[in-house]
């Protein structure tokens, strides 16, 4: 993607906003598990549709992101998805549906998380 920006998450919010302020429409927002950090990718159309930016930020899978919600509702429903399937801390949204908007107090928690691998056991003596 052309326009991919790179930012720290503190920038979330702010460059989120720019983008708003000047006319682009979130679009989506995606997460990629890449071990021991979370890639987070905010999505923005503008030029009436003829045009995607992506706000890219990676954080450790224990740290918070601020929500873009402020913002723009338009994000709560991912930001709640994200936190669900991936176990993403999104700090701030204003509608949390504490982690059961899509998975049922039963289910499975973070289902899209990469399966830890079992560390080999070494040869006994």
């Amino acid at each position: 993607m052309e326009n991919l920006t790179k930012i720290d998450k503190s920038a979330i919010v702010s460059e989120g906003k720019k983008l708003l302020d000047a006319g682009a429409k979130f679009v989506t927002a995606v997460c990629n598990d890449l071990d021991a950090e979370m890639e987070v990718t905010y999505f923005f159309s503008s030029n009436r549709g003829t045009e995607m930016n992506g706000l890219r930020c990676t954080v450790a899978k224990d740290e918070e992101v601020p929500s873009l919600s402020g913002e723009t509702l338009s994000v709560v429903l991912i930001e709640n998805e994200l936190q669900e399937l991936f176990g993403l801390k999104v700090k701030g949204i204003a509608i949390d549906y504490g982690g059961h908007m899509l998975l049922a107090h039963d289910s499975p928690t973070t289902p899209m998380l990469k399966e830890k691998k079992a560390e080999p056991k070494g040869e006994e003596n």
